[in-house]
């Protein structure tokens, strides 16, 4: 569609430029102007938009499906859940906003969160309060609604959970959002309550509130408040026979109804809690009548006051101020009706039992008397009986129909008609209103009354002898009586008097001097009230017969003045429609020097001898062509402002605008795109189109590329006006030129030649894609010494790549969103999010082949739909070049952060760059985690663990794993000096590197408990062994390597300890087995019996003759000897665990022989030969000895090697084979 329009426009504006000016046949100027708007037509760039705008809007460059515009900033954290929770959200809106019964229901079910149950409302004793739904009383729509005074829109006193709300909020996403103006309001009295007025209703409602009722409970909808007041009551059955309730009764528990004032968006969703209150705090209903028939104040106790307005107008009929009236008084009808049964009712009951229970301490307690004012209440019931509001309110009868029965009198209303059931029900609606319930406690509504009220009584004197209740009464009753009639008699008397003063100040004399005014005067006042009547009728008659005289005349003169106001306001008329006219025509019109412009913007560009635009020469044409493009685009927001489309002469000029508009903007995006062809082929020309040479570097590649983007961007700034007014008028065409601005970007400025030369002028020649094979863990030795296993990954080139074209990539996202507007700080979020996702489209086809060259130079494998297409299953990428490319993407975010939150062009230039560089380093993090999660499965394969875990040594993971850690800090390291990242700052590389170290732990605790296992000393001694050989080479390894395995060296230096002392432990016990047996039941024997007591048991002989034979000096050095020579098999070489393990167990002997030299002292009075200290100096002497005889091994071993080295040489084996006969020997 969009493509048609721009031929036909493009066929248009070429008529019109050969049809503009026709001077005389072979004019120069208008073969001039015909070539200047021949030239833009058949340029490079015209070819390239139309390319463009034939292609499919879905095969754009920029184009952004609808599915991808909100996942942008979903971030790493956004998981299904989430968007599940988002898609029952989505679900969750009202279908017709303007039904005030479906909305009503919405806002119980998800809106409103619970409220609190105040101790004196139903239940509030009752401690548990769970299972509580909320439930609509009243629902009603209104126009507006005003809160006058400066109080918290949410009352936190009435939430049951007000530290919850903020969240409840966010969770549903109501509030904020896009600003739409006519917002439907409502008005709502809410409550929350475990026993609802139409629950078995609402359970039939789809997608109710489930769990608060029990659905097999099968609750009556005439129950009333007795079931609550009474649970011993008994109820009836359909048949009218009186049965114990089978079921248990439900203690209704209920809370103050709350006012709440919401709007919400005419399609449903965004509802807008603007105003929540208790309604147990209103003290004054006024009915306003300076505002309009339809006006409501509500005052509350703390001053908050709320002006409501009922004038809304929903159809054309209902208009009126009669139906916003009536709307306001069903809705102040209800309003008393709850108030009085669910506030005042049940707080004076409550009061009521609490001064039964505790005295009068609960007088404070009550609610303050509601003041209705310019209001009738008697009239207002009425108003409700005859329309019936009743009848329409399903809550209030509910209501009322627990409400009957609260009170002294029961009324058997299931044996009433229906018509009076009605005005039984009416009856109690007038008693509710009036305040005339059974459970009225409190006498007076105010001070006032009280006092009238002791004044009467203080003035009544009872005589002595009465003192029952009744005989009080009734003389009580005959004072007030006899007091009514005085004051009766008293007003009448007045009354009287003022008429005869009033009569005789009239005529200037009183024929009646008295000096008390009594009945007598009502004879001056009749023979007054005579004289009138005459006076009157007489009048009547003389206007009765001169009215048929004069009517004839009166309608003549009627007729003519009114015809002559026809004729003046026809006058007026026509000239406020000619005044009217012209301002619109004026509103719509064109100055003549920028129709001229509009018609053909080409002709206010300056063009060369070839027919090119000249570039500089024609920024003053631009301007032009901008005051055009602005007047055009005010003359058509006067005509869409000022109206007057529906008049033939300002809708034909309005047509010839659109037309306008339609040729102008197409001539306009040719010009455009043409001035960004020539620019972008001056540029490049300039530049030796891109060429480099061999002894170009990368840092003056990089400057080139620098150079050249920054003369392309400041040419094209004198020509942002123009595209800023096609902005204005069309902004589907943006799209194209946005699409023809990436491909000259991508065939000049960051072209493949360029690109590709650059990345060949790295030090590393862009090489690190050739090697795509991993090297696993198991293929690292032990030792980090040889030169394949040193071998880095040329990290300078991610170092220097990174660091020279990241700039230029933000400056590129930078220009495009400030060119074509797309960071404009005016748009709401979800366009902002638009906007973006296009300038992300548009820039990444720009950078294109800087993408595909960053991407071999961080070793990324591009995806492969077929795994068995790989020449290998190891071709997956190096690891080790992915890590290191990881580690300096990280390190390149920080530059890009946006700090100082400026917003507009600058962040979401920041932005692009950041997600370009989490782009690579998701694909880069995948390939390593993948390759972390293969080491983990090999770790978990045990590799060279015996069996029975005897002379197993260090592990072949734990061995490898050190060498694995080098080699990554060599990685890191290449190109700086004593540099080593900070791996604990990196989240994916520390959990990944921690992950795979606690996998190393975890396949040492399942080799020690195997079956097969040797539990005796072989499990202790792989456990000692390896952790210790863990913790030293992490320790070994530097500050930052230690901190990023913190917790794997507190859990490894446990099991070493643990282990260490159970193996330690195994070998004491089991060189001096008849020792340890010796003491630990002398000790067990000293424990009972006492010191003295344990030659009894353990003669002394026997104990001296054991120490002989086992604890002799000889013995013992034998013993200590057989204990290093056994440690010394058990332990390995490379673990170098044999020093500290002897010097542990030095400490041990130290600690048993002690404690047995201490036991043998006490109980025996016995010294133990050798003693402690000596048995630990042996223990030295062996350790040293050994240390020795080692050594000289292995200065013979070297030498045997270097014998046959040299035997080898010369061809000889027989020196070498003497040399180890010698070795022998010795």
């Amino acid at each position: 569609m969009l493509k048609t329009g721009f031929k036909d426009d493009l066929s248009e504006l070429n008529k019109n430029n050969r049809l503009m000016r026709r001077p005389k046949a072979g004019s120069d100027s208008t073969k001039h102007s015909i070539a200047k708007a021949n030239n833009i037509a058949i340029s490079a760039g015209t070819s390239r938009l139309n390319r463009i705008l034939d292609q499919p809007h879905k095969d754009r460059v920029s184009y952004v499906p609808a599915s991808s515009q909100n996942d942008l900033d979903r971030g790493p954290d956004f998981s299904p859940s989430y968007q599940q929770a988002a898609l029952n959200q989505a679900k969750e809106e009202v279908k017709n906003p303007n039904d005030p019964d479906e909305v009503g229901k919405y806002v119980a079910k998800i809106v409103v969160p619970e409220l609190k149950v105040d101790s004196r409302s139903i239940g509030g004793t009752i401690k548990n309060k769970r299972n509580l739904i909320q439930e609509t009383l009243v629902s009603m729509r209104c126009h507006n609604f005003e809160f006058m005074a400066d109080k918290d829109s949410i009352s936190q006193l009435a939430l049951a959970y007000p530290n919850q709300y903020a969240k409840h909020k966010r969770s549903l996403g109501f509030g904020g959002g896009t600003k739409i103006r006519n917002k439907i309001k409502y008005i709502f009295l809410v409550r929350s309550t475990n026993y609802p007025l139409i629950a078995s209703k609402e359970k039939e409602v789809p997608g109710y509130r489930k769990g608060y009722i029990d659905s097999d409970e099968d609750f009556d909808d005439e129950a009333s408040y007795d079931r609550m007041f009474r649970p011993e009551q008994e109820s009836q059955d359909e048949d009218g026979k009186v049965e114990e309730a089978e079921k248990e009764e439900i203690e209704e528990i209920s809370s103050f109804p709350v006012l709440i004032c919401m709007s919400i968006n005419p399609d449903g969703t965004n509802p807008d809690v603007m105003k929540l209150v208790e309604l147990e705090h209103l003290t004054t209903v006024q009915n306003i009548s300076t505002g309009g028939a339809t006006v409501l104040q509500l005052v509350f106790a703390d001053g908050d006051t709320i002006k409501i307005d009922f004038a809304v107008e929903e159809t054309p009929d209902m208009t009126d101020v009669a139906s916003a009236t009536m709307r306001k008084e069903r809705f102040i009808w209800s309003l008393l009706q709850i108030h009085a049964m669910l506030c005042t009712s049940v707080v004076e009951r409550s009061s009521l039992g609490s001064r039964t229970n505790q005295g009068s301490n609960s007088k404070d307690r009550l609610l303050q008397p509601l003041n209705v004012r310019n209001l009738d209440k008697a009239e207002l019931q009425y108003v409700a009986t005859v329309n019936g509001f009743l009848r329409d309110s399903s809550a209030l009868c509910a209501l009322l129909d627990r409400q009957k029965n609260i009170g002294s009198a029961q009324l058997d209303m299931d044996a009433l008609e229906e018509d009076e059931k009605k005005d039984e029900m009416d009856g109690i609606a007038y008693d509710m209103m009036m305040g005339n319930f059974s459970t009225r406690v409190a006498i007076y509504h105010s001070a006032d009354e009280r006092a009238e009220a002791e004044e009467v009584l203080n003035a009544t004197h009872l005589k002595a002898g009465i003192e029952e209740e009744d005989s009080a009464a009734d003389v009580l009753a005959s004072e007030l009586q006899n007091r009514m009639r005085e004051l009766e008699a008293e007003t009448c008397m007045r009354l009287i008097a003022w008429e005869d003063e009033k009569h005789f100040s009239i005529i200037g004399q009183n024929p009646y001097e008295r000096e008390s005014e009594d009945a007598m005067s009502l004879g001056n006042l009749f023979r007054t009230l005579d004289l009138l009547d005459k006076e009157l009728e007489t009048m009547e008659v003389w206007l009765h017969d001169r009215a048929a005289v004069i009517k004839p005349l009166t309608d003549d003169c009627r007729d003519i003045e009114e015809e002559n106001r026809q004729l003046e306001q026809q006058w007026k008329s026509y000239e406020i429609l000619s005044d009217e006219l012209k301002r619109l025509l004026t509103g719509v019109g064109i100055p003549k020097s920028s129709e001229k412009v509009l018609k053909n913007p080409a002709s206010a560009l300056v063009y060369d001898a070839d027919g090119s635009i000249d570039i500089e020469a024609s920024e003053p044409g631009v301007d032009k062509i901008h005051i055009a493009g602005k007047a055009l685009k005010d003359a058509m927001e006067n005509a869409k402002r000022a109206g007057g489309l529906h008049l033939r002469a300002v809708n034909e000029r309005v047509e010839q605008l659109v037309r306008m508009v339609s040729g102008f903007c197409t001539a306009l995006a040719q010009i455009i795109v043409t001035v960004m062809e020539q620019i972008k082929t001056d540029v490049m020309e300039s530049s030796d189109n891109g060429k480099v040479s061999k002894s170009d570097t990368h840092a003056m590649i990089a400057k080139k590329i620098r150079d050249t983007q920054r003369k392309f961007q400041s040419s094209l700034l004198g020509y942002m006006k123009l595209i800023e007014v096609l902005a204005l008028l069309k902004p589907d065409l943006l799209e194209a030129i946005r699409d023809a601005y990436s491909e000259m970007v991508t065939e000049g400025i960051l072209m493949k030649k360029r690109m590709k030369g650059y990345f060949q002028a790295l030090p590393g020649k862009n090489a690190a894609y050739l090697n795509l094979i991993s090297k696993d863990l198991k293929d690292y030795h032990p030792t980090f010494e040889n030169h394949e296993e040193s071998s880095t990954v040329n990290a300078t080139d991610i170092s220097y790549s990174l660091s020279e074209l990241l700039p230029v990539i933000a400056r590129e996202a930078y220009f495009t969103a400030a060119l074509f507007g797309l960071s404009s700080k005016q748009m709401d979020g979800r366009e902002k999010k638009r906007n973006f996702e296009s300038a992300k489209r548009s820039v990444d086809y720009s950078t294109q082949y800087f993408r595909y060259y960053i991407q071999r130079t961080c070793g990324i494998i591009q995806d492969v739909e077929d795994p068995s297409q790989l020449i290998t299953p190891k071709l997956k990428g190096d690891p080790m070049l992915s890590l290191v490319a990881s580690i300096h993407l990280n390190e390149a975010m920080d530059q890009y952060i946006d700090r100082e939150k400026k917003g507009g062009d600058h962040s979401l230039s920041l932005a692009y760059v950041r997600a370009t560089i989490l782009g690579l380093r998701k694909k880069v993090d995948k390939q390593w985690v993948e390759w972390i999660e293969e080491q983990i499965e090999w770790v978990k394969s045990h590799p060279g663990v015996p069996l029975n875990g005897k002379r197993a040594g260090i592990f072949a993971s734990f061995s490898r794993f050190p060498t694995y850690l080098d080699h990554i800090i060599l990685c890191c390291r290449e190109g700086k000096t004593n540099y080593t990242p900070d791996f604990s700052s990196i989240q994916v590389v520390s959990y990944y590197l921690q992950k795979l170290a606690g996998a190393l732990l975890e396949s040492l605790r399942q080799c020690s408990e195997r079956e097969t296992t040797d539990q005796q000393y072989a499990a202790n001694v792989m456990k000692m062994e390896n952790s210790y050989h863990f913790s030293q080479q992490i320790k070994d390894r530097g500050p930052e390597i230690s901190a990023l395995f913190t917790k794997q060296l507190t859990k490894s230096s446990t099991i070493c300890k643990q282990s260490t002392d159970a193996y330690l432990g195994w070998m004491i016990k089991r060189e001096f087995k008849a020792l340890h047996t010796l003491f630990s039941q002398i000790s067990r024997i000293r424990r009972d019996v006492g010191d003295k007591d344990v030659p009894i048991h353990i003669p002394r002989t026997t104990f001296v003759k054991t120490l002989q034979k086992e604890s002799n000096r000889e013995v013992m050095k034998e013993k200590i000897a057989t204990i290093y020579a056994r440690m010394e098999k058990h332990l390995s070489e490379e673990g170098k665990l044999l020093p500290v393990a002897w010097k542990a167990l030095v400490k041990v002997l130290y600690e048993w022989f002690g404690r047995w030299e201490k036991l043998s002292t006490q109980c025996y009075k016995h010294v133990l030969e050798p003693s402690a200290v000596d048995v630990v100096r042996l223990a030295k002497q062996k350790a040293g000895g050994s240390a020795i005889n080692k050594q000289k091994f292995t200065s013979a071993v070297e030498a045997i090697k270097m014998a046959n080295i040299q035997n080898a040489a010369i061809g000889g084996k027989g020196q070498g084979n003497r040399l180890k006969m010698m070795s022998k020997k010795k």
